[in-house]
């Protein structure tokens, strides 16, 4: 159920009944020479879009930018300023709210987009607008974190992921044509955080994360959007129960 392919008086319809809206959101930044640029959107709009379709919710169009200025020194990455996001979430948060919706849930496919949409909804609220805002990031939760130790062990890592990847390679497997899929050695240096660009690249000359994305398959990929859904699956039931004012 795509906001993008409804009618206003459709919205109106769905409404009467249901008060709920997923809006996912990812970022546009480099994810090794193993993964593609888009991953995080990519992957973020599937697993809404897979949630909608099981839960029958709406689901926005896909935010795709993010917060990824450590990735700048890495040609693609195209990165949004924290305060940008905020202005940019606190918008739609406002427009749904206004038309009528009072649970909007922002299915996050990108670490560095948590921060600056906890203080967007946390801004709101401070300004009184009535609602239940909230990120739910599809990698961190129980069983999608089981499934992807199971299937690569100590070598998910933390960006450029084979789970993540694995993703990628089942929505969209023409567009790997080219990409590197040799093995390569799996550094785990010790690092500070934040890091800016500079010391991204230094930390992480190729830009994994502790990660070994050659292990990813389609295969995986299917089995891991399925696990990622039922997770979200169980906390939406949960948050459906809520008394939202």
């Amino acid at each position: 159920m795509l906001l993008e392919n409804m009618a206003y008086t459709e919205v109106e319809t769905y409404l009467n009944e249901k008060d709920i809206i997923l809006v996912p959101v990812g970022s546009v930044e480099q994810h090794s020479p193993y993964g593609l640029i888009g991953t995080d959107f990519i992957v973020a709009e599937a697993i809404a879009r897979t949630v909608g379709d099981n839960m029958n919710l709406m689901v926005a169009p896909t935010v795709c930018y993010g917060v990824s200025p450590h990735h700048m020194a890495f040609k693609g990455t195209v990165a949004l300023s924290p305060s940008t996001l905020i202005i940019v979430a606190e918008d739609i948060v406002r427009s749904l709210v206004a038309h009528g919706f009072r649970r909007i849930l922002f299915i996050n496919g990108h670490g560095g987009n948590i921060v600056p949409l906890e203080t967007a909804f946390r801004q709101l609220k401070d300004e009184g607008l009535s609602g239940y805002f909230d990120v739910l990031s599809w990698y961190t939760e129980a069983g999608v974190k089981q499934t992807c130790r199971e299937a690569f062990g100590d070598n998910e890592g933390h960006h450029a992921t084979p789970s993540e990847v694995s993703i990628t390679k089942l929505l969209r497997p023409s567009a790997f044509s080219g990409k590197a899929i040799s093995e390569q050695k799996v550094e785990k240096p010790k690092y500070y955080w934040p890091l800016t660009a500079a010391e991204m690249r230094t930390f992480f000359p190729d830009g994994r994360m502790e990660s070994a994305p050659w292990l990813a398959t389609a295969e995986l990929g299917k089995q891991i959007v399925a696990k990622a859904a039922e997770d979200l699956e169980k906390k939406i039931k949960d948050i459906l129960t809520l008394n939202v004012l």
